[in-house]
């Protein structure tokens, strides 16, 4: 998710997948981007059941940076804490984050679907990866290694900052991001070869009288194939 620093009214979602009805406490815990920590109170969805929602008030987003948010729930003998979401607040007027389904034709969509489509959208603005894209000289393949490098990066740089038990959610998430890297580096370094000689489809025959002991009848193998 991203919005921008000092946003009002900005609705924040987490899923659950908890029977919210008889719960004594609703809330999203959340550590800023300077490490200080903030409650909010949130309410269920009306229209999808086990979805919290908080809304946005001055002095939530008050710094730029990512935000770690967890739903937090109590009952009368049980509570539940949900994984970690991150929310990147961005400075008023930073670059926008895109994808318009066109990987073919817009260089940073082939990025980003080597990314995760719209996935990426929380994670990388599209400045960002047109940035990626000028260092590989405009190969998607490896400005998409890069910029997974990056997202590896920040999660790894979130893991101290994590509540409970996300920190383990985190570092996986890092190390998975790590891993997409360096697959996506060999790709570009190593890109797929067309096969030759190992199609199941015939090809041409040349045949010519005397084949076996005229040069002239033209380049064959032993099955008549070139």
């Amino acid at each position: 998710m991203t919005t921008y620093k000092d946003e009002i009214g900005y609705v924040v979602s987490i899923a659950t997948g908890k029977t919210l009805t008889t719960a004594t406490k609703k809330e999203f815990h959340a550590i800023k981007p300077d490490g200080t920590a903030a409650t909010w109170t949130a309410t269920e969805s009306g229209t999808v059941p086990g979805t919290l929602l908080y809304t946005t008030i001055a002095g939530d987003l008050d710094q730029s940076g990512p935000y770690l948010i967890v739903a937090y729930v109590e009952w009368a003998t049980s509570n539940y804490t949900s994984d970690t979401i991150i929310l990147l607040v961005q400075e008023p007027g930073q670059g926008a984050a895109t994808y318009t389904g066109s990987p073919s034709t817009r260089p940073i969509d082939a990025v980003r679907i080597e990314l995760g489509g719209t996935g990426s959208l929380s994670l990388l603005t599209d400045d960002e990866i047109q940035y990626n894209l000028t260092r590989a000289n405009n190969n998607p393949l490896l400005a998409a290694a890069f910029s997974a490098e990056t997202i590896a990066g920040m999660y790894a740089g979130l893991v101290d900052k994590s509540m409970g038990n996300s920190s383990v959610s985190l570092s996986q998430k890092s190390e998975a991001w790590r891993k997409k890297a360096m697959a996506l580096r060999a790709q570009a370094m190593s890109p797929t070869l067309t096969p030759r000689a190992s199609s199941s489809a015939s090809g041409a025959r040349k045949f010519s009288l005397g084949q076996h002991d005229n040069i002239s009848g033209g380049s064959y193998s032993i099955t008549g194939y070139l």
